[in-house]
């Protein structure tokens, strides 16, 4: 189901496949990433699964590696995303507890194919959404005005997937360490 119905459509948004987890990394580093996790709760011929989205500019990757270690750059989760979201499962391929599930082999493509289209049509749009939004808050921090933030807090993307957004506040120690570097001659590239 992933390589032959959800594969094709992420690629033809810039997706690139590692595993179960697409990602779309601009030049800059901004990231999309789509992560397909399985469910311990499978038997048998079901399988059930969640679709995890994320989406973060390359300065919040920075921090997120800086905080915790690893390689956030170049192979971000969507759990240290700024955005961070599950895809609801479709009524006809759910297991009433918002996991997706693929009762059959017969089953597993017409899943792809809702999958895919979900994807295309709600959850590309939301990345794209979110990180102008998010663009827009690292450019008012990174020229320090701090003024201009709340305003644009309350500017946030709304859309058809709701979200946990980890950047809705002023005294965020993202916003903390985006300061202080503006003002680090080592790091602000004055000096």
């Amino acid at each position: 189901m992933i390589a032959k119905q959800v594969g094709p459509v992420l690629r033809g948004h810039g997706f690139r496949r590692s595993h179960g987890t697409f990602r779309r990394i601009s030049d800059a580093g901004h990231a999309a990433v789509i992560e397909f996790q399985g469910s311990t709760s499978s038997w048998d011929s079901t399988s059930l699964f969640y679709v995890n989205l994320g989406v973060a500019t390359a300065s919040w990757l920075d921090w997120k590696q800086e905080r915790l270690g690893g390689n956030r750059r170049d192979r971000p989760t969507a759990s240290v995303a700024q955005w961070w979201a599950r895809l609801t499962a479709d009524a006809r391929h759910s297991d009433d507890y918002d996991r997706w599930a693929i009762r059959s082999v017969e089953e597993a493509e017409a899943c792809g194919a809702v999958v895919g289209q979900e994807l295309s049509d709600q959850a590309v749009p939301t990345f794209d959404a979110f990180l102008a939004y998010y663009l827009r808050l690292d450019e008012a921090l990174a020229e320090g005005r701090e003024g201009d933030l709340i305003p644009l807090f309350d500017a946030r993307p709304s859309g058809p997937l709701r979200g946990i957004d980890h950047f809705r506040r002023l005294g965020h120690p993202y916003a903390v360490w985006t300061l202080s570097r503006r003002n680090d001659p080592q790091t602000s590239g004055v000096g």
